[in-house]
């Protein structure tokens, strides 16, 4: 855990650690995140992005799964769309962690491949905090 917190003080993410559920808290998250976006060079290949513009990618992903999340039956007032955005999040940084780039690179749609594996970790976290939260 000591990890995770290390990275997102890292990436200059302290801030999307909220405590209380504002629109107003959502709306600098999502200017917060565009700038951050904005300042990364996208025309590189994946494997030469460092970690953290890796994630800051691919947070955009992590809103849509956790958007398809809070509105869903499974997670109906259990948690709210800014928690299953922030677990998602930190198994967003688990996720990249454990990329197989080998596996990746021989695939003929690079992209793909690895969106579909980020993907599936985030998924699988917010189901497992939606279980543990719902008790």
């Amino acid at each position: 855990m000591r990890n995770i917190k290390k990275i997102l003080i890292n990436i200059n993410l302290k801030e999307y650690k909220m405590k209380s559920y504002h629109i107003q808290n959502y709306i600098r998250y999502k200017n917060d995140l565009e700038k951050a976006i904005k300042r990364i060079d996208t025309n590189k290949y994946w494997q030469a992005l460092t970690r953290n513009e890796l994630i800051i990618i691919f947070m955009p992903l992590v809103e849509n799964i956790g958007r398809k999340f809070a509105t869903s039956q499974q997670a109906c007032g259990v948690m709210s769309i800014m928690d299953i955005i922030q677990e998602g999040n930190l198994n967003l940084i688990k996720a990249v962690d454990r990329i197989d780039w080998d596996t990746i690179n021989k695939s003929e749609d690079s992209e793909k491949t690895l969106k579909s594996f980020l993907s599936k970790r985030i998924k699988g976290g917010i189901r497992r905090a939606i279980v543990i939260n719902r008790g």
